[in-house]
């Protein structure tokens, strides 16, 4: 399925109607709302089933997401997977129930991208750094 902004508008509307549709246990940690508050879908709900039946049912317009859209329900982490540096997953925290779990390579990888010349890139801005401290100590 093509992940164009009506995709993601029916997803921030799926997400919207799954939470008014899921009781509120105050006691639970991290219930199913929670999770999906933050913008994750929980165990049992699949993302891509949910928002093509509401792709469905209802039109969304394909103009491009203005900035609410983009920072609702981690959005834009949904539009750009390749910025996650590790995996996503759901803790015991009540202050922060979704948790990131990666290495250092991982965090190198997501930094460097698809640029080939990151080593190069990275040598090039340490003497560039290196000879702004030199002038400086001039």
């Amino acid at each position: 399925m093509s992940k164009t902004p009506s995709y993601y508008r029916a997803r921030i509307a799926a997400i919207e109607e799954l939470m008014a549709s899921i009781d509120v246990d105050r006691d639970e940690k991290n219930n199913d709302r929670v999770i999906l508050r933050n913008g994750v879908f929980p165990t049992g709900y699949d993302e891509e089933t949910i928002v093509a039946e509401k792709l469905s049912k209802q039109k969304f317009s394909d103009n491009p997401l203005d900035f609410d859209e983009i920072t609702r329900f981690n959005t834009w982490f949904a539009m750009h997977p390749d910025k996650i540096a590790g995996t996503q997953h759901i803790t015991s925290s009540r202050e922060f129930p979704i948790s990131i779990k990666g290495s250092q390579e991982d965090i190198v990888n997501t930094i460097k991208g698809k640029n080939e010349d990151f080593a190069f890139q990275l040598q090039v801005q340490k003497k560039r750094a290196k000879a702004k401290l030199k002038i400086l100590n001039l």
